[in-house]
């Protein structure tokens, strides 16, 4: 304890201590001073790593969603890719009932042309028959059944010929259609026989089809995509292109390059919209919703192109002025005459 008497007799002393007392003072206000910061940080970094766990778990979170979303947007895509096989899958089949619809109705007009022939040459004989049978038959008479029958016999076997070659040329399509092998072809022939399975639908139509391709053109490539790819682009052409009853024309030419060919299909129809020029060969896409379009016929087309054989499909159209698709195909193996 300080002594205020003794103190009082000792300034020095006393200077001393009040001096010493400031510094102490001094001291504990930075001590203080100190301590506040440290309670203050101590206090900040509570707050951030309350904020950083916060956040932590806020992105866990997320992620679980998203991880939960992604999934479900994975059985989605997954789904409609199923969806979108098995409807192209039906498209084709349903190509293919066209197709032997046609034959039916294509064959049998040649048929019943050499059903009715050969009923007559029937008749004809019975006729003979009984005048030979009575034992009045003349020279005349026979010499006319020779010649009615050539004339009938003549008929009949064309009719049969003809509805041979039509059997052949639906048999090679359809089978092809439904066959992915690589084979080596005569591409203008085999162009003729898609559009003679084409025949039952294009003849009721206005529409003219011409093929342009070099003679003694032999390709290797997969007949049934080249039968599926014309098959489509017409269909779209005579659905989107032209009105019922209107004259047209369409051209396929083929062109040779250097390793394989170019094969141009294009047609003087009502063109497509600028708006839709970049879609049309979406999946589903479709301006004939109504009308029974699928929106898959040129999804299947450039699937075709693009992917079974290799190659590339572009398309120029304009409202009023057509629709033009060129598609190069590479033919490694063919030959080039």
């Amino acid at each position: 304890m300080i002594d205020p008497e003794r103190n009082a007799e000792d300034p020095a002393r006393i200077t001393a201590l009040e001096r010493k007392i400031a510094s102490l003072e001094k001291i504990n206000q930075a001590l203080m001073g100190r301590v506040e910061r440290s309670t203050n940080s101590i206090g900040d970094s509570y707050s951030m790593f309350v904020h950083n766990l916060t956040l932590q778990r806020h992105v866990e979170q997320q992620t679980h969603d998203l991880q939960e979303s992604n999934q479900q947007l994975q059985k989605a895509l997954s789904n409609l890719q199923n969806a979108t096989d098995q409807m192209i899958q039906s498209e084709k089949l349903a190509a293919l009932g066209s197709l032997v619809a046609g034959i039916a109705h294509e064959v049998n007009t040649p048929l019943g042309i050499g059903v009715t022939a050969a009923s007559h040459l029937e008749e004809l004989t019975k006729v003979l028959a009984a005048i030979f049978a009575a034992g009045t038959m003349k020279k005349s008479d026979l010499a006319n059944f020779i010649d009615s029958s050539k004339e009938t016999v003549q008929i009949i076997l064309t009719n049969l010929v003809r509805a041979s070659n039509l059997i052949q040329s639906f048999k090679k399509i359809a089978v092809d259609q439904s066959n992915e092998t690589w084979q080596t072809v005569d591409l203008g022939n085999y162009l003729r026989d898609i559009l003679v399975s084409l025949t039952p639908r294009l003849k009721r139509t206005k529409i003219k089809v011409s093929i342009q391709c070099p003679d003694t053109l032999r390709i290797n490539t997969m007949p049934g995509a080249l039968s599926q790819i014309l098959t489509n682009l017409i269909t779209n052409s005579l659905m989107h292109g032209f009105d019922e009853g209107q004259e047209g024309e369409i051209v396929i030419t083929a062109k040779t390059r250097k390793r394989g060919i170019a094969l141009i299909y294009a047609d003087d129809g009502k063109g497509i919209a600028r708006e839709n020029i970049d879609r049309i060969f979406d999946p589903f896409f479709t301006t004939a919703r109504g009308q029974g379009g699928s929106g898959l016929g040129l999804h299947l087309v450039y699937n075709i192109v693009t992917r079974s054989l290799g190659g590339s499909i572009t398309v120029n159209s304009a409202p009023g002025e057509g629709t033009t698709f060129t598609m190069t195909l590479p033919m490694p193996g063919s030959a080039f005459g």
